[in-house]
């Protein structure tokens, strides 16, 4: 949820990627319930077609940068997780888990 207005604003481009790439297996789903995919003689199964859907968007998502937005979501997110525990108050009965026993 938190994804996909990181990418709207790093990168329209890798969003429309992502839509395409999602598109591409929500058809070949429905296809693959109404007949089998034949090429050359041969049947096709669904995962199969999906394996191949997956190997053709891997050029696209590298053209639309998707491991620099990947990096920068990740950043972000460390960024606001490091934020929340830094300001979190512990209560009292959380102090008393966190201290050690002497030995």
């Amino acid at each position: 949820m938190f994804l996909f207005p990181l990418l709207s604003i790093s990168s329209p481009m890798l969003l429309i990627a992502l839509a395409v790439f999602v598109g591409a297996f929500y058809i070949i789903h429905l296809k693959s319930l109404e007949s089998k995919l034949v090429i050359l003689g041969k049947q096709l199964t669904v995962p199969h077609q999906m394996g191949l859907a997956g190997a053709v968007s891997l050029p696209v998502f590298w053209l639309a940068g998707a491991g620099a937005a990947v990096f920068w979501v990740l950043g972000a997110t460390l960024f606001v997780i490091g934020s929340h525990a830094a300001f979190r108050e512990l209560e009292g009965s959380d102090m008393e888990e966190l201290l050690m026993e002497p030995v």
